[in-house]
């Protein structure tokens, strides 16, 4: 009878009991007056837990921020956000109440420790990148253009465009396509624009953090005679030159500025006939090809009708591979990876600026102008692909047809003049003079008489 009770009571005290050794759990584990927990088992597991991959975005523990949910999460909803606002703003471009939303901005986080001219901001009413700190851009190109579209009520003229590095915590962030324009006061990145070139924004209250999607690592060797890094170098000779068309700029701008009052006394409602032109252009021979790429040697002109201009551009270009090359296989508009649309006519208009495609390819400018376009630097291949495939005949073959004109031009021109010098010098300036105003209907030269009338005695009109 004891017997049973023993093995009853062991029975029930086996059920509660503390495993330990090789049957043990991390929750069995758990200190009792009668066991410790193994103190070599717990410093293995801190040390792991210490050693293990941790997400920055997230600051948890088990993964990196290219696989974070989070990070993904708050991206697709930024798109999301973003398309929304594009679509209530084109609807509501005047309502008032609408707009007070976009007008906050947030300090970012790291740049507040610095000076006023070295902090930045995140705007969610500009639509693009400015700074009016010369010595914050590592990367700087030459510029002369105009922002109307700033909601102060007022032109940002704009010197520059490079690159700038932002400092986001403990990072520096490296962001491209930054206006330099001394109409303003302070540092500012554009939400909309971060988005587009693929940052995420995180905001914390008045604050806010920027990630980037990838990191470009940057062979930046430094110079034992001057100290300086070689983009260093490149940033001072860069800065310099933007300085040195102070005059250029200034001219630009008085110049805009009294073209645009001159148009302020024109009425609203007359229609604008440049649309008109562009709206009923058809491409039916090369010379219609030529029309529209003349076009694109006004750059005012390009910037105020370049949505219209990019339809028509493609638009030519799919004709011309097709009707004048015959090529049936090249979908237009081009795609990249993860069907990114490529715009062959910023692609056009970049290279040209840059001094052709042979100048580009000598020079291997394509990761730069792959970078300028949205895309990444190892992209630049592609371009270059896009360009033989798409442009490169194309232009040429305009190039060809221009120089064409002007040589026939030339030729027209130099029968003339031949044809005023190629009269009989035996003839009076009177006689000359009246060939010169009469080119069409001549009037007949004198003529020696003694070879008339040889010439009729042979028996040949005179």
């Amino acid at each position: 009878m004891k017997s049973t009770n023993d093995n009853d009571a062991s029975a029930g005290y086996d059920s509660n009991i503390y495993q330990s050794g090789i049957r043990a759990s991390v929750s069995d584990l758990r200190a009792t007056s009668t066991m410790f927990p193994c103190q070599h088992c717990t410093d293995e597991r801190r040390e792991r837990k210490w050693l293990m991959k941790r997400c920055y975005y997230c600051n948890s523990p088990g993964h990196q921020i290219s696989n974070c949910k989070n990070k993904e999460d708050d991206e697709e909803s930024q798109l999301v956000r973003l398309a929304i606002n594009t679509g209530v703003q084109r609807q509501n471009e005047e309502d008032a109440d609408l707009s007070n939303d976009q007008k906050s901005e947030y300090l970012v986080a790291g740049t507040d420790g610095g000076r006023w001219s070295e902090m930045w901001y995140v705007s969610k009413m500009l639509k693009h990148h400015f700074s009016g700190n010369l010595e914050m851009f590592k990367r700087i190109k030459y510029m002369a253009d105009v922002e109307t579209n700033t909601g102060e009520n007022q032109f940002y003229f704009i010197r520059g465009i490079g690159v700038v590095e932002v400092m986001s915590g403990t990072e520096k962030i490296r962001v491209q396509s930054v206006f330099f324009t001394q109409d303003i006061d302070r540092n500012i990145l554009s939400y909309d624009q971060l988005i587009t070139q693929g940052f995420t924004v995180k905001f914390m209250g008045d604050m806010c953090k920027l990630y980037p999607t990838f990191g470009i690592p940057l062979n930046n060797i430094r110079n034992i005679r001057s100290g300086l890094t070689r983009e260093e170098e490149m940033c001072v000779i860069e800065k310099q030159k933007v300085m040195n068309k102070e005059s250029e700029f200034m001219s630009f701008k008085t110049n805009y500025l009294n073209n645009y009052f001159e148009k302020l006394e024109i009425s609203s409602n007359e229609p604008d006939w440049n649309v008109m032109i562009l709206q009923t252009m058809r491409f039916k021979e090369f010379l219609d090809c030529k029309a529209l790429l003349n076009m694109m040697d006004d750059d005012e002109y390009v910037r105020k009708y370049k949505f219209i201009l990019h339809e028509k551009f493609e638009e030519m270009v799919e004709w011309f591979i097709t009707k004048m090359l015959g090529i049936n296989s090249r979908p237009v508009p081009a795609y990249a990876s993860n069907n990114r649309r490529i715009c062959l006519l910023d692609m056009y208009l970049i290279v040209e600026r840059e001094g052709g495609h042979r100048h580009v390819t000598e020079n291997n400018l394509w990761p730069m102008i792959a970078k300028e376009m949205g895309f990444e630097y190892n992209e630049g291949e592609l371009m270059r692909l896009v360009y033989a495939m798409y442009l490169d005949v194309l232009v040429y073959y305009y190039k060809f047809k221009t120089i064409q004109l002007q040589v026939q031009d030339k030729n027209v021109t130099e029968e003339q003049t031949m044809l005023e010098r190629n009269v009989d010098p035996r003839c009076s300036r009177s006689c000359r003079s009246l060939f010169s105003e009469d080119r069409e209907q001549p009037k007949p030269c004198y003529t020696n008489p003694l070879a008339s009338a040889e010439s009729k005695l042979v028996g040949k009109p005179g």
